[in-house]
C-alpha cells in the first residue's frame, strides 16, 4: 500500500485531450480508462506515445502513470477519479519493512524546485501543455492502497468456467485430464457398395 512522491501533472480523465479520449482515439481496446495505472493499460500508453510523443518520451526515461486510490472508499467517487498522474520521477514508500531502493533519494532530490534536468524538465512540461493544459508541474503526494486493484471472479464467472471444463462444443464429457479424441488427418471417403464391387472387379 504504497504511498507515492512523484514530479509531474494531472492529467483529467474528461476532455477533448483527456485519458478516455486519447484511449478511444488512438484505439487502445484492452486500456482500461478508468485506471491507468494498471500493468496492461501502463504498457500501451507508453508504447502509444513512444509512437506519437517520440521526442518526449525519450528524454522521459521514467514516465509512469499513478492512480489515487483507496479500497476502505465504497463510495462511487472511489471507482474513477477526474484525475490520474504522468510522473516524470517516482518515489513509492511502501509498508513498514519492504525494501524499497528509491527511497534513498537525497534531500535535494526532494525539496528542490524540480528534481530534473533541463531536457526532462522541458519534456514534461511539453507533455502537460499537450494533454492538461492549465495544470500544475511540481511535485504530489498520492496514496494508493491497492496499486494493481486485483478483482476476483465473481461466483457467476466461475460457474461458467467450470461448466466450460469437461465438456466439447458438441455437449460431449470427457475427463479433462485426458487428451480429446484425435482428428483424422485426413478426410475419409466411403463408397457406395455397388462401386466398391465394381472397382474390386476391375482390379482382380
Amino acid at each position: 500500500m504504497p504511498v507515492y512522491m512523484l514530479y509531474g501533472f494531472r492529467w483529467p480523465r474528461a476532455g477533448f485531450t483527456g485519458i478516455r479520449v486519447y484511449v478511444v482515439l488512438h484505439n487502445l481496446e484492452d486500456a482500461t480508462a478508468e485506471y491507468i495505472q494498471q500493468p496492461v493499460t501502463t504498457e500501451l500508453l507508453l508504447e502509444s506515445f513512444q509512437k506519437t510523443e517520440s521526442s518526449i518520451v525519450e528524454r522521459l526515461p521514467e514516465m509512469r502513470f499513478i492512480e489515487q486510490y483507496d479500497p476502505e472508499d465504497t463510495s462511487d467517487a472511489a471507482v474513477s477519479k477526474p484525475f490520474a498522474y504522468v510522473a516524470a520521477k517516482v518515489i513509492s514508500i511502501p509498508e513498514a519493512g519492504v525494501p524499497c531502493s528509491e527511497t534513498s533519494w537525497t534531500p535535494e532530490d526532494l525539496f528542490s524546485k524540480s528534481p530534473l534536468d533541463p531536457a526532462a524538465e522541458e519534456a514534461i512540461t511539453e507533455m502537460r501543455d499537450k494533454y492538461a493544459a492549465g495544470e500544475r508541474v511540481g511535485w504530489y503526494i498520492v496514496y494508493n492502497g491497492d496499486p494493481e486493484r486485483w478483482f476476483p471472479l465473481s461466483d457467476e464467472e466461475d460457474s461458467m468456467d467450470d461448466d466450460d471444463e469437461g465438456s466439447y462444443g458438441d455437449g460431449e464429457d470427457y475427463d479433462s485430464d485426458q487428451t480429446p479424441p484425435a482428428t483424422p488427418s485426413s478426410a475419409t471417403v466411403r463408397l457406395p457398395q455397388r462401386l466398391t464391387r465394381f472397382f474390386g472387379r476391375k482390379t482382380a
